[in-house]
């Protein structure tokens, strides 16, 4: 398939879910996002974490800001000069962040932007999705910026999406996209290596 038919199965793809997220009940939304921050703490690989690279809830994502408290936090800016996003350490969510692309809040521009050998070896991110699959497959919102930020990252990064942004089909990919070891949702955590499932659905 060529790589236009794989972008335009993509859009649709992102619709599809995108809309399925948004059809979540706010009440039910907070029970899930409690249900998630509790499964990704139970992970061994968080516990065990001192650097998160996590991000602030966008439209329908997954609120994980329960998450930003008891290890050392940094969240994603936009570098307007090199066209990708960089990775800033927060000491005060209310203090550090401004207003940012799309609206998301991002760093303060005074802040300094992570090195990039901490990026690589010594942080674990958790990252947004509008999908999944069980091979680890992610679909983000387009424009490859995590797919980027995750090329060299030696932890192996965990998707947070809701049960629903689950396919239980292979997504459409390219060389250039980053697989996700771990996935985890309200219901379950997926390990993707073997495509294995770590703990029981609820």
């Amino acid at each position: 398939m060529s790589v236009e038919l794989v972008e335009m199965e993509k859009s649709a793809l992102r619709k599809h879910y995108s809309a399925r997220r948004k059809n979540i009940a706010a009440d039910e939304r907070r029970i899930f996002d409690a249900e998630i921050c509790s499964n990704i703490r139970n992970l061994p690989i968080f516990q065990s974490a001192v650097n998160i690279a996590a991000f602030i809830s966008f439209g329908a994502e997954p609120d994980i800001s329960a998450l930003f408290h008891g290890k050392r936090l940094f969240l994603p800016r936009f570098d307007a000069r090199s066209g990708v996003y960089e990775m800033v350490a927060i000491e005060d969510i209310k203090r550090d962040l401004l207003p940012g692309k799309y609206g998301i809040p991002e760093p303060l521009p005074s802040l300094p932007a992570a090195d990039t050998g901490l990026l690589a070896s010594q942080m674990l991110f958790l990252v947004p999705a509008v999908a999944c699959d069980r091979n680890g497959c992610r679909l983000g919102r387009g424009g490859g910026y995590y797919d980027r930020l995750l090329a060299k990252v030696q932890l192996p990064p965990v998707a947070v999406i809701y049960s629903c942004q689950v396919s239980e089909t292979p997504l459409p990919g390219t060389e250039h996209d980053t697989p996700v070891r771990w996935i985890v949702t309200e219901r379950e955590v997926i390990d993707t290596a073997g495509n294995n499932e770590s703990g029981e659905r609820k």
